[in-house]
Formats: C-alpha cells, sequence, structure tokens
C-alpha cells in the first residue's frame, strides 16, 4: 500500500522554528503510511532541500510572493495544485497562506489546513494582506491548527479557536536530543575558547521580530557588570549585517560569537550559561522549550505567551528597560544545572505526542 502523500506549504525549508518543527515531524513519522511533499516560494535552496529527498519527499518551487508580481505567485501556486491531483491534504504554514488554500479549494483539494505559528507580523506592506488574511481564511481552510492560543487568535480570531475545526497542535522537540550534558558542555566550550566565560545565549534567525538590535543593547550593557560575558548568536537573516555592524560599532566584537545557521544547536545549548529571548512577539517559542530542556535559565520578553511555560527558569521581562535585563543577567551564579527532558515530555512537548496526532488526524481524513 502507498503512503498518504501530505502536500506541506511553506516560504522555504531553511533554519527556522517553523522548518524545524516540520522537518522534526518528517523524521518521525512513519513514512511508509504517511510522506511529506513540499511546496516553497523561493527559488533559493533551502539548507534542509537534500534531507528532504533523502527521505522520499518531493520539493515543488513557486515564485516568491509579490504583491507586484501577484499573478507569477498565484499562477505558480495553481500550476503546482492543479497538476498533481493526487494530493488530498494540503497543510499550510506559511503567513500568507490564504492563496495556497483558496487554490487548493478550487482544485478540490477536500483536506486543507492554516497553521498559524505566530501572533503578530511585521508592520509593512504584508501587514495589510495578513489583515485582510484573518477576515478570509476561514472561507477557505477545512480545520485551523495553532501552537498556542495567541497564534489562534491572531489567525482565526476569538470564534474561529472555539471552532469543532480548531486544534492547538503543540510544537513538539526531540527532548532527548537536548537534555543537559556536562561532557558536551566542556567540549563545545573549548571548541570556541569560552572555557572560563560566562555564556549569555539566543538562537534565532536575524529578523525584526526576533528584536536583536535590542539584545545588544542588553549585552553592552551586561559587560559592564561583567567583563568575562560572551554573547553567542546561533542563526542567520536578512538583518544579520546590520546587527554585525552595530556590535562594531559599540567595539564588543571580540565578545559576540555570531555561530551562523547550525545543525548541532542541541549541543550548542550546552555551552551556555544562560538563554535571553527579547522577541516582539511569538507564537510559542520553540527554542524557549530546547533551552528549558537543557537547564538554561532563561530571560525572556514578557509578550511571549506562557504556553512555553514548563519550567521554573523561565524569568519574564519588560521590552523597555536594557538595564534591568542586564541587572538581572549579570546577578546570575549558577551552581547547579539540571535537565529537563520528562518534564517537557510531560507536559506534551515531546516530538513522539505531536507526531501520534498528525499521524491519527492525517489517516481519519484520507480513507
Amino acid at each position: 500500500m502507498k503512503p498518504i502523500r501530505v502536500l506541506h506549504e511553506n516560504v522555504i525549508m531553511d533554519q527556522g522554528g517553523i522548518e524545524n518543527l516540520i522537518m522534526n515531524i518528517y523524521r518521525n513519522i512513519d513514512r511508509d503510511k504517511i510522506q511529506f511533499d513540499f511546496l516553497v516560494h523561493r527559488s533559493k535552496k533551502g539548507c534542509f532541500d537534500n534531507e528532504i529527498r533523502e527521505l522520499g519527499g518531493k520539493i515543488y518551487v513557486t515564485p516568491p510572493f509579490n504583491p507586484l508580481r501577484h499573478y507569477q505567485y498565484i499562477n505558480g501556486i495553481r500550476g503546482v495544485l492543479l497538476n498533481h491531483p493526487e494530493y488530498k491534504i494540503i497543510h499550510c504554514h506559511s503567513e500568507l497562506n490564504m492563496w495556497p488554500l483558496r487554490i487548493a479549494a478550487k482544485a478540490g483539494i477536500p483536506v486543507r489546513i492554516a497553521h498559524s505559528h505566530n501572533s503578530k507580523t511585521s508592520v509593512d506592506l504584508k501587514y495589510f494582506f495578513m489583515k485582510y488574511q484573518q477576515l478570509t481564511i476561514k472561507k477557505y481552510c477545512t480545520h485551523m491548527f495553532m501552537c498556542s492560543e495567541e497564534a489562534g487568535k491572531w489567525a482565526f480570531g476569538d470564534k474561529g479557536i472555539k471552532s469543532e475545526n480548531a486544534y492547538i497542535v503543540k510544537n513538539g522537540i526531540e527532548a532527548d536530543k537536548f537534555g543537559y550534558d556536562p561532557a558536551i558542555r566542556k567540549t563545545v566550550r573549548a571548541e570556541f575558547g569560552i572555557e572560563n566565560k560566562f555564556v549569555i545565549g539566543h538562537v534565532g534567525r536575524f529578523m525584526k521580530q526576533k528584536n536583536h538590535t535590542f539584545l545588544i543593547d542588553i549585552f553592552d550593557e551586561v559587560l559592564k557588570r561583567r567583563s568575562d560575558a560572551v554573547l553567542f548568536l546561533v542563526g542567520e537573516g536578512e538583518l544579520e549585517d546590520e546587527i554585525r555592524n552595530k556590535v562594531k560599532r559599540l567595539n564588543i566584537e571580540k565578545n559576540v560569537i555570531f555561530t551562523g545557521a547550525r545543525n548541532d544547536v542541541n549541543r550548542l545549548y550546552q555551552a551556555m550559561d544562560v538563554f535571553v529571548f527579547p522577541s516582539l512577539w511569538e507564537g510559542l517559542g520553540i527554542v524557549l522549550l530546547e533551552a528549558q530542556t537543557a537547564g538554561l535559565l532563561c530571560f525572556i520578553s514578557d509578550v511571549v505567551p506562557k504556553d512555553s511555560y514548563v519550567t521554573n527558569n523561565l524569568n519574564y521581562l519588560p521590552l523597555r528597560d536594557s538595564k534591568l535585563w542586564a541587572d538581572k543577567i549579570s546577578a546570575v551564579n549558577i551552581t547547579k544545572r539540571n535537565s529537563y527532558v520528562s518534564d517537557v515530555a510531560k507536559a506534551g512537548f515531546d516530538i513522539k505526542s505531536t507526531v501520534d496526532f498528525l499521524s491519527e488526524f492525517y489517516m481519519n481524513y484520507v480513507k
């Protein structure tokens, strides 16, 4: 019997919270029964493309969303969906997923999932399309998935999240990979030459949402209090050059490590002493689950949904005062660090729970 093929739609399969979630599910799902294919909207190769093909997935590439070239974007999606009637399920993850879902509805795809991973977006031209989408999305999707209530309200409204076709799908992680390991900590710190440093860590794409510019302000203040501090920035993105320039202007280059995109982030958490996450908005914050699993004390903005609260290691702070953040972070004195694999799993954030839910959902709707 051939496996059910589910078409996952996203902008690009590159390093990021949404992409890592999808890939974690893909790696752990029974691919003899359920196979993933991908509809992406950029010609640039994603870092997961090779792995997707090795796992048996197909990748369809269309032009990116561009209000000035909207017909190219629409026609690209239409061409894929109309030429591949074998798909009975489309699972859409991009912010602007109204158009793929609308085209999927016209193409006769019976199961159309809109999955909300965020609780806000940047106030730019895309913002106005998002506001329009909020009014129309329920016309085209058959099911509404959300990583938290806040993410659901942003995409579907207060009434939408109460629908019988709305589900909170927890962002599962491979918890066993992130548990604290002192041997790995020692190895990674030696690799980066930070054995005797106070390491402040952050994992996230360089984009407005992640608020790196405020993070640099915090760290600049920390250095005034602790000269042994090092900032560990894991990720890449469109604002990376801007942040590098700010680091250079402040003359703190020797204390900031840009690691780029990594496929061993689980190891890097071990080298950190604290985790800082000053996001302007989040749907949930998968990296907070990973950091908590690794036993890290986390300092995060008070706009991050409380759904990610699993341990007592989360400290919520307002975004208005970098000196307050620096005071709290600099005062940390770590004497003992624990692993929280079982706590994360009990809270339902282990990847197995997410895979079990989606496997049953997909199988029930395609018989």
